[in-house]
């Protein structure tokens, strides 16, 4: 009689890693940010809030000016977010091909918890004109907040 596997494998893990690996890239990974006279290097969450943020302001009152300056900030949540996501999807892919699942899952634990330990450093430039002050992710998420 032949051997049945009772635990198929599963791409379960994989999918909520992938997810989970890619919410961390985008609450830490610094990506910088450019307008017409600020710019700054942003954790790629902070884009998402700004450009959300933009849209119920430009909306309402249908200026060009608003509307290039939305499209630009949407632009830079388009490009950075399918580039983290790659990454994210590459990360995982790699990790679950070369390791057995209860090491791929405990790697991307460790390397979560390692990009948030990083985003508490000063490797963030806060928005502003001219020069930006280093910050770190807890003063970004204060500075989106408000």
């Amino acid at each position: 009689m032949e051997s049945v596997c009772v635990y198929p494998r599963s791409s379960k893990p994989y999918r909520w890693t992938k997810w989970s690996l890619f919410t961390a890239l985008l609450l830490t990974v610094p990506v910088p940010y450019f307008m017409v006279v600020i710019g700054g290097i942003v954790p790629a969450a902070c884009l998402i809030s700004l450009a959300v943020r933009g849209l119920f302001v430009a909306v309402p009152k249908f200026t060009a000016e608003g509307f290039w300056m939305l499209g630009i900030l949407w632009a830079h949540v388009m490009i950075f977010g399918g580039l983290l996501y790659a990454g994210a999807v590459g990360g995982t892919w790699l990790l679950f091909r070369l390791m057995p699942v209860r090491y791929a899952l405990l790697a991307m634990v460790v390397v979560s918890i390692g990009l948030f330990v990083t985003a508490t450093c000063n490797i963030y430039r806060v928005p502003g004109h001219n020069s930006a002050p280093p910050a770190n992710l807890l003063r970004i998420l204060q500075e989106c907040r408000t």
